[in-house]
């Protein structure tokens, strides 16, 4: 029923889509208006099996009371297909966000804002929470009372729960409930908060943690509708590389399907070397969407540092080659000028030497006459 980009819920329909090109390109629109209005920009590639995990996502948190909860290892991408998908209901999505300190009073302040947003504002809200960030067991506890009845004990204090009545009495006597009836009111206060608040769970079946939670606080299970997200198929990862690659340059488009063959051949064998590992170690590692999309992300790094360093040698050669030809360009010059200063050096050699042996001439006769001058000199002394 999100075909329809912009149009009121009472106009929305349920349909069958055959076409999933024409359903991407929606997704893709539906992106696009996501990213305008968040600070936090989104890269979404949509395969098939995200557009069929976002479309059951979207589908859940449009049914009455719907809840969901997601299941798969980490970087499967729950937490950013579900905020599409509220992007696409027109929901808003609250989620706490862990700090320094934060503990389970904190948890609870976050939880009133979420029961004002959906029971005194009426305010459709998806409540994302991530196994992630469960600090204390006691998180999943107020959570499974949500999911079960709606209502987390010992939540108010008497002035909070007074301000309550005072901003639900109005709902409530539209609904036919008295003023003075304290406890249909609240009732009524905690209905609007199960009609329009939607809880998404966010968890990783790795280890004994998950199966532990689900067996303490089985509203988990029973009150939630599950989505497995399972690996991604070898078309999925094509279509990722496909997409990060195609803006890039690599000097010859035929590579670009080799290399994304490339990607997906060594994501997919360190899959089965990984199984390989447990059955020879029983010990198990993990290989998940994000690693590929790392492994994809560090190829361009390297392409791009690579690229940068034969830049520059590029350039340190060109530069070196320009100052040699340069040079060569000056000396040629220089052997040009020096040719045609040739005669006239050897002429002012020539008048050189003459002046010389003129010099000589004279320094002989200048000696004579000092010969002179000295003897004269030396007659006058004697007189």
């Amino acid at each position: 029923d999100f075909m329809k980009m912009g149009a009121p819920a009472a106009d929305k329909t349920y349909e069958d889509l055959m076409d999933i090109k024409k359903l991407g390109n929606v997704l893709s629109d539906y992106l696009d208006d996501f990213n305008m209005s968040s600070s936090k920009e989104m890269k979404l590639v949509f395969f098939l099996d995200a557009i069929q995990h976002v479309s059951r996502i979207a589908r859940m948190v449009r049914q009455p009371r719907g809840n969901a909860l997601l299941v798969g290892v980490g970087g499967t991408g729950k937490q950013s297909l579900t905020r599409l998908a509220c992007h696409m209901a027109g929901y808003k999505c609250f989620q706490i966000e862990l700090s320094r300190g934060y503990g389970y009073a904190e948890f609870h302040e976050d939880l009133k804002k979420l029961y004002d947003l959906a029971g005194i504002d009426g305010a459709n809200t998806v409540f994302l929470f991530a196994d992630t960030q469960i600090v204390v067991e006691e998180f999943l506890e107020d959570i499974n009372n949500i999911l079960n009845s709606g209502e987390v004990p010992n939540l108010f204090e008497a002035d909070e729960y007074e301000r309550i009545i005072s901003s639900v009495r109005p709902f409530a006597k539209e609904a036919g409930i008295g003023e003075q009836d304290r406890d249909g009111i609240f009732n009524h206060f905690i209905g609007r908060v199960r009609n329009n608040l939607h809880v998404v769970l966010c968890m990783s079946p790795v280890g004994d943690a998950f199966r532990a939670r689900c067996r303490m606080f089985p509203s988990l299970v029973n009150c939630c509708t599950i989505d497995w997200f399972i690996e991604w198929p070898r078309e999925a990862l094509l279509s990722v590389a496909k997409t990060f690659f195609e803006q890039v340059d690599l000097g010859d488009d035929e590579l670009k399907p080799k290399i994304c063959e490339m990607c997906v051949e060594v994501h997919t064998s360190t899959v089965t070397m990984a199984d390989k590992f447990f059955n020879e170690l029983r010990r198990r590692y993990y290989t998940t969407p994000t690693s590929y999309l790392e492994l994809i992300n560090l190829y361009l790094d390297m392409l791009k540092v690579k690229r940068k360093q034969l830049v520059t040698a590029r350039d340190r050669v060109a530069n070196g080659l320009k100052k040699l030809l340069e040079t060569n360009e000056l000396v040629a010059t220089m052997k040009v000028e020096l040719t045609a200063l040739e005669p006239v050096l050897k002429e002012k050699s020539e008048q050189t030497q003459e002046l010389m042996g003129k010099l000589q001439v004279d320094q002989g006769k200048a000696d004579e006459v000092r010969k002179v001058v000295m003897v004269d000199e030396a007659v006058a002394k004697e007189k």
